[in-house]
Formats: C-alpha cells, structure tokens, sequence
C-alpha cells in the first residue's frame, strides 16, 4: 500500500517576517534552516527572495507598527487620502486631542473633497477597521 501523505499547510507570513528572511538570505544563512524555522516551503523562500527589493522600498514608506501583523504588499485605493488621512491622525495623536472613529471617516470624507478625487468612496465602519489595521491603530479613542 502506498504512504499516505499529509498536505502541507498554507503559511503567511508577516512583512516582518519576509524582511527578516531577505536580511537573513543576505547574510548567506542556508535556506533549509530558515524553511525550518518560519514553517515554509522552499518555493517560498525563493518567492521571498525574489521580492526582496519590492519589500524593501516598501516597509521603508510604510509605518513600523502596522508591519508586525501586515502579510500583504497591497497599497490601498486612494494611497493619497490615506497618507493624508494617517498624517493628520499622527499629528492630532501627538497633540493628545481624543479621535474617534466617526471623526477618522468624517476627516476622511473632507480629505476625499479636499483632493478631488473622482474615484467613489464609502467611508464605513470596514473601511476603517481595514484603515486602522494598514496603520496598526489597536485604539482609537484615548481615556483621559
């Protein structure tokens, strides 16, 4: 009787994690120990390695907490209002004014007018949920 093989599971893993394995690659570490280590196939070691460049110029735009859970190199939409939007947020955070999500999508419906940007957006509680986990916002409003 012939052995029965298991399937392998699917794993994603973090930017985080990708960059990693490109620095480690760099550094001439063998792939099978890093296979071992993150739970991968070999495929998707040299997939990694193949995007090493696309993974760099991208974390280097992107905001550092939003990298330990992101997986995905996809932009948003509107990349414009989104980075308009988040830069705001930053600055109204730093000024330690309290922002609630109705207020983040209220920003954001001015942002959309304020750009002219013809492309049709629905500013709702998806939306921000996906715009909080883009930026790795855990909370939005802050207790004083």
């Amino acid at each position: 009787m012939p052995k029965v093989t298991e399937k392998r599971r699917r794993k994603v893993l973090t930017l985080k994690q990708k960059l990693e394995i490109c620095q480690r690659l760099e550094k001439n570490e063998s792939r099978h120990s890093l296979m071992e280590e993150f739970g991968c196939s070999s495929s998707t070691i040299y997939d990694i390695k193949g995007q090493t460049a696309k993974l760099k110029t991208f974390t280097k735009t992107e905001d550092a907490k939003g990298m330990a859970k992101r997986q995905t190199l996809r932009k948003p939409k509107l990349e414009e209002l989104d980075r308009a939007l988040f830069e705001w947020f930053k600055l109204k955070r730093s000024e330690g004014a309290c922002i609630s999500g109705p207020l983040v999508m209220e920003k954001a419906k001015d942002f959309h007018e304020k750009l002219g940007v013809e492309e049709k957006c629905v500013f709702s509680s998806g939306w921000l949920q996906r715009f909080k986990a883009r930026h790795g916002i855990r909370k939005l409003d802050l207790s004083r």
